[in-house]
């Protein structure tokens, strides 16, 4: 076995925002997802677990019902699970590390709601 490393910005290089990349499975039950941020995603929760975010690059807000919180690069917080929330990027190129379960579930205040192209995958 041969350890190996990844540059998170070269990862992201050319996928389109919102496009969430599991780059690291923790014992099969937790996930670190990355992505590009963009705009406002719809208001919803997680039932089935905590989702830690961290801004890597950029600028970010998560409005919540527990109230709002600004975060910049190296900032990191918790929504708690089922706090209904909303995250929004505040600047172009923002980029965030994600942790939680890998089975988070997610619960759309609107079934409907455009989720701007939002999609998860395993990085191959």
């Amino acid at each position: 076995m041969t350890l190996q490393k990844a540059n998170l910005l070269d990862l992201l290089e050319g996928q389109p925002p919102r496009t969430n990349f599991h780059v690291m499975r923790i014992d099969e039950r937790y996930s670190v997802r990355m992505a590009k941020v963009t705009g406002r995603f719809p208001w919803h929760f997680h039932p089935n677990g905590d989702e830690g975010w961290f801004v890597f690059e950029g600028r970010l807000r998560i409005d919540s019902e527990a109230g709002s919180v600004e975060l910049s690069k190296g900032d990191f917080t918790v929504v708690p699970r089922g706090v209904r929330h909303s995250p929004e990027a505040l600047a172009p190129d923002t980029a965030v590390i994600i942790f939680n379960l890998r089975d988070l579930g997610m619960v759309l205040d609107d079934p409907e709601a455009d989720l701007g192209g939002f999609r998860e995958h395993d990085l191959p």
